[in-house]
């Protein structure tokens, strides 16, 4: 049975000389729309437990949790994901808060626990205990559950050879990638393998020296009206990790006009409200806590069976932009994925009707998310007429052996050639060795190159100069085209690339890459 439908893969429709192509038809990319569906075949039983006491730096602590499991299991043995609450001030027991979760995962066949990791931050938050302790709370609920599974009564649960230890999914909640890839290099010495990651709004801290050999997917979700992780660490930590390309699968996940509370029950305030930002829009609680229910089925299925497809997870398939009828921005990138050309080499590059150059994130009016605030060299292009085009020759000419382009951009708002609230479109072309062209369009009606939400403000004084830049942090557009739509081409011998801009009379974007995956 399907478990995903993909309502909108690839609309094809033919345009006449769109992008002055002459005698060539243009493919016009649609991004993919996505309704996720989960089973919910089975009857759960949810146990509060209370284990005992513990010890972390001569600090005792009761080791408690919520444990949830499907009734009359069709499964010899049963897949484990593991929920890892962070720190909320003034809210105590945060594992509670994700018991929705946990009893769905058990309704979807899986062992669901949710453990409180409250005792990690007895001095308060602090970087160094976390990092420290939440592994260590980790691994004493690793020892409990071996125990279980040995046939000794700890969760007044009969668990006696139904855990399968090779299949374990960690979830994480505003904890800091440091603890989290601690905990998962700890676990690996120990002999248990963390099969695959979910980060909810994590943090990123201080601590870059992590070993992440052993996990096979990560993928991360942010929300984007994040007023606790004001600067949405998790597109940091994509960074970070796209950089070591040792897993199957990594993706990032925004989701729009969710805020960062909305997800833990236990959590009553809307953090959103804080932001000075329209919240019209802003989902509820309920369509929130849906979202994640079953965001979090799709993902362990897709990697407890190890099969992508029909999911965000699938590299053949357009940009997701929508997810059960809810807005998203999806970056997606595998094991196989490679530069097709340095954006800082412009030397090599080739325009027509426009201007181009090396802008840096420090220049005010970019706010982007990035390691550590490292300054990062974009390609900017700017056209004051339709019919613009920017050409370079790739420094990969097999395009046969990808899925996929994929190309990192957003609007540089500030710039009055981009018409205020409105989406930006271009075409992308290849060119064979032979000199036979395709293009695909990314038209502005398809948003995929929005404007940005945000607004401009002047908010501090540096060195007695006014900074003024966007009063929130914003991504870049991630946009992934399929290589099915370059057909009638030698995509074994690609020779030039080329960007062209006439979609729009004038406009101003900024470029951090471009892929193939």
């Amino acid at each position: 049975m399907r478990k995903f439908i993909i309502t909108s893969i690839i609309f094809i429709t033919i345009l006449v000389s769109a992008c002055s192509i002459k005698e060539n038809s243009i493919e016009t990319l649609e991004p993919t729309e996505i309704k996720q569906k989960s089973s919910e075949n089975y009857e759960v039983e949810t146990i509060d437990f209370n284990i005992g006491e513990r010890n972390i730096d001569d600090i005792d602590y009761t080791l408690k949790g919520v444990i949830s499991i499907p009734k009359q299991s069709k499964q010899k043995k049963l897949k484990v994901a593991i929920i890892v609450p962070g720190y909320y001030k003034d809210t105590k027991r945060q594992d509670k808060g994700f018991k929705y979760l946990t009893e769905y995962i058990a309704k979807n066949g899986y062992l669901g626990i949710s453990i409180d990791t409250d005792p990690a931050y007895y001095l308060g938050h602090t970087v160094d205990k976390e990092y420290e302790n939440i592994p260590k709370i980790f691994d004493e609920h690793i020892k409990m559950l071996k125990e279980a599974n040995e046939g000794h009564n700890i969760y007044n649960i009969d668990l006696e050879n139904k855990i399968d230890f090779k299949h374990i999914a960690v979830i994480s909640s505003a904890v800091s990638k440091e603890a989290i890839f601690k905990l998962t290099k700890d676990q690996s010495e120990k002999g248990v393998n963390i099969l695959t990651l979910l980060l909810i709004n994590p943090t990123n801290n201080k601590y870059n020296d992590f070993n992440i050999d052993n996990v096979k997917n990560i993928s991360i979700l942010i929300s984007e009206l994040d007023e606790e992780v004001i600067g949405l660490d998790g597109f940091s930590i994509y960074n970070i990790l796209k950089k070591c390309k040792n897993q199957n699968i990594l993706s990032l996940t925004l989701l729009k006009n969710a805020n960062h509370n909305y997800f833990n029950s236990s959590i009553k305030s809307n953090d959103a409200q804080t932001l000075d930002i329209d919240l019209t829009n802003q989902i509820s609680r309920v369509e929130q806590e849906k979202f994640l229910k079953k965001f979090t089925i799709t993902y362990l299925k897709a990697c407890f069976r190890n099969k992508y497809d029909n999911t965000i997870y699938d590299t053949k398939v357009p940009t997701v932009t929508k997810i059960d009828n809810l807005d998203v921005i999806n970056y997606l990138q595998t094991s196989k994925n490679k530069d097709l050309k340095d954006i800082r080499k412009i030397d090599e590059f080739k325009g027509k009707n426009i201007n181009f150059s090396i802008v840096k994130t420090e220049l005010p009016k970019i706010n982007l998310p990035e390691i550590s605030h490292k300054t990062v060299e974009l390609l900017n292009i700017k056209w004051e007429y339709k019919g613009g085009k920017l050409s370079f020759k790739p420094d990969i000419n097999d395009f046969s052996k990808f899925n996929n382009i994929t190309i990192n951009t957003m609007l540089y708002p500030d710039n009055e050639s981009n018409v205020k609230g409105r989406s930006q479109g271009i075409c992308i072309e290849l060119t064979d060795n032979k000199g036979k062209s395709k293009a695909v369009e990314i038209s502005k009606e398809s948003n995929l190159i929005s404007y940005p939400k945000c607004k401009l403000e002047n908010l501090d004084f540096e060195n007695e100069k006014e900074v003024i830049f966007w009063n929130k942090t914003t991504p870049m557009s991630n946009i992934r085209i399929p290589m099915v739509l370059y057909k009638d081409i030698d995509l074994k011998n690609i020779k030039k690339f080329n960007i062209i801009l006439n979609k729009t009379n004038s406009g101003d974007l900024l470029f951090e890459s471009i892929m193939l995956d």
